[in-house]
């Protein structure tokens, strides 16, 4: 009698951890409607060119779309794209991957991985500019404004977040929006657009306070963006926002725009510049599995993208790095044949997962990235293209 309750029991619980596992399963998995997602084929095609092997590039753009990972990659491809125009994703000559996992191992957070691209340095959830260890780590900025480079960040977060925070702080609390802000106020930094957050909550001051001390350093530019003359045409500058404000391309300002002053503010200072810009909307929607706003996010990027080859292409000696600092909700663009060639998404989850995520290269020095595998290697090689006197392909770097 006993072994019958024991195996009752037992086949109770197996159903129920069946039914809890379907329940969960149909709760993570989110769709939207097929006819909200436009296929949109592209046919057109760009040979391969490696026309500046061997050079060093004089400026450096770092574009970091947070949480995004070949899932959104495919779904721009897919639905974004002009028939006969060549998309913005072929236009890079590298095409390759890289395992943002952490120190910790194979998941990681935006602060973890931000600061081992910014650094070269593997390291542990939270660690802001530190290794794993929680020893200070010289991230790239620093390294380049001791070479005379200026250097800049434009986000459409805010900017004491993870990822701009791991090229300009070293900080165990990524919460303590003030010893960041104090942070940046004494670094070398020369351009910071994007958001406050959270004001008066926790660590974070009030806005009046955040804007004194970044004022310490940077002349501040209102609505308009427009850069200041004369002699204060070569002063940091900063440009600063209310939370949400920076979203897609319908809202004023959006990372189009600012991206577009960044560049015009870099071209005309007298050095070299390494500039991050980053679009956390894949993360923030794909943490709330937002589809839309996951497609609105990426008209953003894509538009930004084309911005910043536009530069690079007139320029002419400025490599563009494309990358990911984690995936978040494990999107998937799938098969409706209802309305096939129309499509949905669908969801796995809305944390962080442990996909590989793109690492796209263009312009000089761009083999450099074409045997990249682990983020931190990401650092290490702009670590050597910024230090380098002239430019060398990797295999001649010793490591």
């Amino acid at each position: 009698m006993k072994n019958w309750k024991k195996i009752s029991l037992l086949t109770i619980a197996g159903l129920l951890v069946l039914l809890i596992g379907i329940f969960y399963l149909f709760n993570i998995s989110v769709s939207i409607p097929s006819s909200d997602i436009q296929f949109s084929p592209s046919n057109a095609k760009r040979p391969l060119n490696f026309t500046n092997e061997g050079k060093k590039p004089k400026n450096i753009i770092i574009f970091i779309a947070d949480g995004m990972g070949f899932g959104h990659l495919s779904l721009a491809l897919q639905t974004q794209q002009s028939e006969k125009k060549v998309s913005v994703w072929q236009q890079f000559d590298v095409k390759g991957w890289h395992d943002a996992r952490s120190a910790y191992g194979s998941l990681t957070d935006s602060e973890a991985s931000a600061t081992a691209i910014a650094t070269g340095t593997s390291t542990n959830f939270g660690h802001i500019g530190l290794d794993k260890d929680g020893n200070p780590v010289q991230n790239i900025f620093e390294l380049a404004s001791d070479l005379h480079y200026n250097t800049g960040i434009v986000t459409d977060s805010y900017v004491w977040d993870g990822t701009p925070a791991a090229f300009s702080a070293h900080i165990r609390n990524e919460d303590d929006a003030r010893s960041i802000l104090q942070q940046i106020a004494t670094s070398e930094l020369d351009l910071l657009f994007g958001e406050l957050e959270d004001v008066g909550e926790g660590d974070v001051p009030e806005e009046n306070e955040s804007l004194d001390i970044l004022r310490k350093r940077f002349i501040m530019l209102d609505r308009s963006l427009e850069l200041p003359g004369g002699g204060n045409s070569s002063k940091p500058i900063a440009a600063i926002f209310r939370e949400d404000e920076i979203q897609d391309m319908q809202s004023s300002p959006n990372l189009f725009n600012l991206t577009k002053t960044a560049l015009s503010y870099m071209s005309t200072q007298d050095n070299p510049f390494v500039l991050l810009v980053e679009s956390e909307e894949m993360d923030a929607a794909s943490h709330e599995n937002d589809s839309k706003r996951v497609l609105n996010g990426l008209k953003s990027i894509q538009k930004t993208l084309s911005l910043i080859f536009d530069f690079s292409k007139t320029n002419g000696e400025t490599l563009v790095l494309f990358t990911a600092d984690h995936e978040t909700g494990g999107l998937s663009a799938v098969s409706d044949f209802d309305r096939y060639p129309n499509m949905q998404i669908r969801w796995s989850t809305k944390n962080h997962t442990a996909a590989v995520v793109p690492l796209l290269a263009d312009g000089p020095g761009a083999e450099n990235f074409a045997d990249i595998h682990r983020n931190w290697e990401i650092g290490m090689v702009l670590k050597k293209i910024i230090s380098q006197d002239s430019a060398n392909g990797k295999n001649d770097q010793e490591y």
